[in-house]
């Protein structure tokens, strides 16, 4: 950009018959810059503005977000990312703002003056397990009205990863217990959960025999969440959020629940570049995980057995654990179960 002072400079010996090249070097500026103030094509003290990477992308982001106005941006990020855009975050919810592309909502204003806990969390101490109900999956996958993801983040580095299920049963909970350690490589010294009725007597919080064997068997402590004390488990909580916000509404129709348990798996994996700040010093979710020092898994899982109905299709076959076995029987409903990965009739 040149200067007012610059700009009549270059006028005024250009009208004394310099050339543009002569201008440029005793200005120090490119010939194609004294050339356009030359021409009127820049006018001095503007500064050209390059074009704004978003407008392409505005309507689309402002449609996403008029159908589900609780969209993450980190999540329309990563879909305007895909279909090329090549700004980075900060400057995406920049325009975000600027265009005003998100609708107004009043109960989602930002809440202050809540107590939170502050609990250390040494590396390899707890694993947090929650369940999170996912409204309308797809008609394939056979659960009904809500899908289940048992969720289990490591409370000291915020390594999570999940587990898609067709019910909270206990037999449910071992089996995808079983499927988020085996994806974590391994077990914390001691889990920490709600107080759900597959864990413990709600009321008393003592923990239930059958549960009992199960944690004695994978050799971890259990500790049951007080009574409205939500904060206890925040980590887990954070990854049910982004679970949900971030996987789940953007899962398609028609998906099977197999490649549904992929993009769970594809996004706890992604998450792990997130930064940290420990004693100062910055690093990854990753890194911090790499020094937790998991326990290891026992070679078989728990001994659970789980039974399922299961629709025997006109070929003989049946659907289960992402597999389509050989069925003796004719169409029709049958019950299968599940002992250490066997199914039989």
């Amino acid at each position: 950009m040149l200067t007012w002072e610059e700009d009549v400079d270059a006028h005024a010996l250009r009208r004394q018959g310099w050339s543009i090249s002569a201008i440029a070097r005793h200005l120090g500026h490119d010939r194609k810059t004294v050339r356009a103030y030359l021409n009127g094509e820049r006018v001095s003290g503007y500064r050209r503005q390059p074009p704004d990477a978003f407008m392409p992308f505005l309507e689309y982001c402002r449609q996403r977000l008029s159908d589900d106005p609780h969209l993450w941006a980190t999540t329309l990020f990563d879909e305007v990312v895909e279909l090329g855009y090549a700004g980075g975050y900060s400057t995406f919810t920049r325009a975000l703002r600027r265009y005003k592309a998100r609708p107004h909502c009043e109960p989602c204003r930002a809440s202050s003056g809540r107590d939170v806990a502050i609990i250390a969390h040494p590396p390899g101490e707890e694993i947090q397990f929650d369940w999170v109900e996912l409204p309308d999956p797809p008609a394939e996958w056979g659960v009904g009205a809500n899908a289940h993801l048992l969720v289990g983040a490591l409370a000291h580095s915020g390594r999570w990863r999940a587990a898609l299920a067709e019910a909270e049963t206990f037999p449910h909970l071992v089996q995808a217990i079983d499927a988020v350690l085996r994806r974590l490589g391994g077990t914390a010294r001691r889990w920490r959960f709600d107080r759900m009725g597959t864990v413990c007597h709600p009321p008393t919080g003592r923990i239930l025999p059958t549960f009992a064997a199960v944690a004695k068997y994978y050799g971890a402590g259990v500790d049951i969440c007080p009574p409205r004390r939500g904060n206890h488990k925040g980590v887990v909580e954070k990854a049910n959020h982004s679970a949900a916000q971030r996987w789940w509404r953007t899962v398609p129709d028609g998906i099977s629940i197999e490649a549904g348990q992929n993009g769970v798996d594809k996004l706890a994996v992604q998450m792990d570049s997130r930064k940290r700040k420990l004693d100062g010093a910055s690093t990854t979710v990753a890194a911090l995980a790499e020094a937790e020092l998991l326990l290891d898994l026992p070679t078989r899982p728990f001994p659970a057995e789980l039974e399922q109905i299961r629709v025997v299709s006109p070929q003989g076959l049946v659907s289960f654990a992402g597999c389509r076995r050989t069925s003796e029987r004719g169409p029709g409903k049958i019950s299968v179960k599940q002992a250490h990965a066997t199914v039989r009739r």
